[in-house]
């Protein structure tokens, strides 16, 4: 890769699917503002207390599906609370609390994964703190790579201007050639390859309860990889956007032919696909750093697309 060529420029010109590709198996969230400029290693290289970042990262380990963002906005925000989010993304349950620290010691003192399993059997427990707005999180990391900064930064600003305290600068969400990439809460959608022409309709369609524009969207991080692209798949075949259109009923593989069944909400009419993962025939590096391997990545066939009738009660 040349100084003037760009990662993302190579997976757009290669045909690199951009389904499949979202966090994989992840629907916890730990969501914490930190309004400092972000190293490539934005955790490791902060100045928060090391205290703090150990009781984070054992807080992420022992959390089943969980992943953790730094995030911040543009102006300053001396004097006032820091906001810390925990977001919940599992197919039927997709909820935000948030909470206002006064110092990062309150999250110090946080139990958080107690916090996530109370969330998930007793919410009414956090119900003060429940938070009904989305959040649009617009990867901007630079440090990490150079195509974060240069495609997020236009696609967050224009965002932030339209839809206000929903949109927030995050650090690295994985896939630098897909960007700007953003994720947005509760529901841990992934989406990629935006531009600035994409920030107001991404935030209108997720308001009215839609998976926005298939080509821009890298799947639902509580779904495997395979599973992404399955759901892709079946959006794209019944042309249905809504996110509550499909619940997922099992997902297998053998060798490297994944079967997914999906029911459709509403029916019950079962969708059975099946997906086969095989290596890309192209290779590219991941990143624009300068160490960046040359690699080949999975790529997602659907070989089959069944329809079943809900068996009779």
């Amino acid at each position: 890769m040349t100084q003037d060529q760009y990662c993302s420029q190579l997976s757009r010109t290669s045909g690199e699917q951009i389904y499949g590709t979202a966090g994989n198996a992840t629907d916890v969230w730990f969501v914490l503002e930190y309004p400092a400029v972000w190293g490539a290693k934005a955790m490791e290289e902060s100045k928060l207390d090391d205290a703090l970042k150990a009781h984070l990262a054992q807080a992420v380990a022992d959390t089943p599906g969980a992943r953790l963002q730094l995030i911040k906005r543009g102006e300053s925000r001396n004097g006032s609370a820091t906001s810390f989010f925990i977001g919940l993304s599992q197919e039927d349950v997709a909820a935000l609390y948030r909470f206002e620290l006064q110092d990062f010691t309150d999250l110090a003192a946080m139990d958080l994964p107690a916090m996530v399993t109370e969330m998930r059997t007793d919410p009414a427990r956090y119900s003060a703190h429940k938070h009904d707005e989305p959040l649009f999180l617009v990867c901007t990391n630079g440090s990490r790579d150079r195509c974060c900064a240069t495609l997020g930064v236009p696609v967050y600003l224009t965002m932030a201007a339209y839809a206000g305290d929903q949109v927030w600068q995050t650090t690295h969400t994985g896939g630098h050639r897909f960007a700007a990439t953003m994720i947005v809460l509760p529901h841990g959608l992934y989406y990629g390859r935006l531009s600035a022409e994409d920030a107001l309709p991404i935030v209108d369609t997720y308001n009215a309860g839609d998976v926005y524009a298939l080509d821009h969207y890298r799947g639902r991080s509580c779904y495997k990889a395979p599973v992404q692209a399955a759901e892709y798949y079946l959006r794209a075949e019944t042309h249905r956007h809504s996110l509550d259109a499909f619940s997922l009923l099992d997902a297998g593989n053998e060798d490297d032919v994944w079967t997914c069944r999906f029911r459709s909400n509403g029916d019950d009419i079962v969708h059975e696909l099946f997906v086969l993962a095989e290596e890309s025939e192209f290779a590219n590096p991941l990143s624009c750093r300068a160490s960046a391997a040359i690699e080949r990545v999975p790529q997602y066939r659907l070989l089959s697309h069944a329809v079943h009738a809900p068996t009779p009660a």
